[in-house]
């Protein structure tokens, strides 16, 4: 089946994604290793766990560019996390406006990831 052209733009969003959190992660943990921040201050592991968490959304924009079934559910958790991250948001800054422009994304990624057209493009539905 033919790759629907919002499927394509969120492969190319996650993998750009992973990338940054892969650079940002190598960066917190060369700090640590060859830089100004001391150890034990956590930035290392936290360092690590960004380069982690850049590896699964470039295998995410990969699974999304293949069109194979856990790379829609990828979507939909990730799309759940960020509307989770919204409410944090909103109880960390206390502002509503910065809250809704986070929740925005993970909202309209929900609705198209659950359109009839997407699903039957990742072999979810048969219709």
């Amino acid at each position: 089946m033919k790759r629907p052209l919002g499927i394509s733009i969120l492969a190319i969003l996650f993998g750009a994604a992973g990338i940054s959190f892969m650079m940002l992660g190598f960066q917190f943990t060369t700090a640590v290793t060859f830089g100004p921040l001391e150890a034990g201050s956590g930035a290392w592991f936290w360092g690590w766990l960004l380069v982690l968490t850049g590896l699964a959304f470039w295998a995410g924009g990969l699974a999304a560019w293949r069109l194979e079934p856990w790379g829609w559910l990828l979507g939909q958790l990730l799309a759940i996390i960020g509307i989770i991250e919204a409410i944090f948001a909103l109880l960390g800054t206390g502002s509503l406006n910065y809250a809704l422009a986070t929740t925005a994304f993970p909202l309209l990624l929900l609705w198209y990831m659950n359109r009839a057209s997407v699903k039957k493009a990742f072999g979810i539905t048969e219709e």
